[in-house]
Parts: structure tokens; sequence; C-alpha cells
């Protein structure tokens, strides 16, 4: 394993000393293994949904680590938004006793209190299956740094910017529609005015195209959408 890589995980609970004992938990881990390189991990903790929705749209984790009990649909909505939004993220649930009724699909499934051996198999997983850097081509994104690098250069990316080239990374050469990007990237359904969409494109293009005027990478489709080409 790579000593730069970093597993950011973020947690949704009542319990703020959760991110400690996780990370006290992976550092006797590491300690246990010297010979070894295992990733850093940073935790990252919120008690509302409201913040953790704020912060996944700001900064990249690899998965939300989230408190759920046995009430009738706890949680289950806040989860299907999540899957929508954020497609890549995987969604671990953390629980004192066993789910009663499986209502959500989720990633992983950690008990409380918190099992060494649980916690190394997660971050272990989340490593094999980190996916902060995309390359499409001569493009290469990386997420955690918000970073692109390309034909101009590379450039730090605002956050509609960096979920923009993400979502059309992530669909390859395939058309992502207009409607597809302002639901997953701007979370709406509202389609009568994407001039946002369109300048968004412009300052990306700005940043990824030999000649922006001319674009060979990130392309228009006529009444379709969007579609990234490896020029």
């Amino acid at each position: 394993m790579s000593t730069s890589t970093t597993i950011r995980l973020l947690i949704l609970g009542r319990q703020p000393t959760l991110s400690q004992e996780f990370e006290s938990l992976w550092q006797k881990l590491r300690a246990a293994e010297p010979d070894s390189t295992p990733p850093a991990l940073r935790v990252f903790w919120v008690n509302s949904q409201v913040q953790a929705l704020e912060a996944l749209r700001v900064h990249h984790f690899n998965a939300l680590v989230l408190e759920v009990d046995n009430q009738r649909r706890h949680r289950t909505r806040f989860c299907q938004e999540l899957r929508r939004r954020f497609p890549a993220l995987r969604i671990v649930s953390l629980c004192p006793e066993p789910l009663k009724r499986k209502r959500f699909a989720f990633d992983e499934t950690l008990r409380l209190p918190l099992r060494p051996k649980a916690v190394e198999n997660l971050i272990h997983l989340l490593h094999q299956n980190n996916k902060t850097e995309l390359r499409f081509g001569r493009i290469h994104l990386n997420l955690a740094t918000r970073t692109v690098q390309g034909p101009r250069g590379s450039h730090h990316l605002p956050p509609k910017q960096c979920a923009l080239l993400h979502l059309l990374l992530s669909n390859g050469d395939e058309i992502v529609s207009r409607q597809t990007i302002m639901r997953t990237v701007w979370e709406t359904d509202y389609l009568v005015d994407t001039r946002t969409l369109d300048v968004h494109v412009r300052w990306l293009r700005e940043k990824i195209e030999p000649d922006p005027s001319h674009p060979v990478h990130l392309l228009t489709v006529r009444g379709q959408g969007f579609r990234l080409a490896a020029g």
C-alpha cells in the first residue's frame, strides 16, 4: 500500500467520540504492523443530515458511516437520496444491534461497540476501492485535491466544476444529458434555464482544452448533452 493514500470517513451520528475511536483503533492496528505501509485515515463527524450533505458537496469522502437503529424507515429516505446524488460514495451502517429489516442496501455494516478487525476490514476495503483519481485520455482528475491535470497544465477546480468533470469522467465516452447533469450536480430538475451549466462548461473548457474555442475533449452533443472525448 502507498503511504500517500488517505482514506476519508464522514460519520453521521449522535456520538462525536466515534471519530477519535476510529482513528485510535486504526493507529493501534498500524503500530501492530510496523513493516507495512497502510493508508492514513482521517475521520470527520457531523450530527445532522444537513451537515452531512454540505460536507459531501464540498469535500471528497470514501465512505459515510451512518448511525442507524431499528425504528421504522430510520434514515431510509436520506440513504436513497445519498445514493442518487453521490453514486460513488460507499454507505456504511453503524448499529448497536442487527437491523431487523433490510430497508436499504448498505455497502457495509459495522456494529457498536467498534471491533478492531471490523474497522481494519473496512479501511482495507475502502483502500482497494479508492477512486480519488480518475483518468480519461489526457485528462486526470484528483478528487481529494479537486485538481485537474490536462493539456493546459494543472488547475484547482471549484466544487461545481469538479462535480461536473467527475460526472463526465465517470461516464467515459458516453453522452450525459443536461437533465442528468442538472439533477446530479445542481440537484434540481428545473431545466427551463440551463445557462449556469453552459457557463460552467465554458469555465471547465478553459482549464482542460488546448483551445477552449475549439474543444476536442469536452464536446457538446446538440439536443442531447455533453460527452468527453480522448482527443
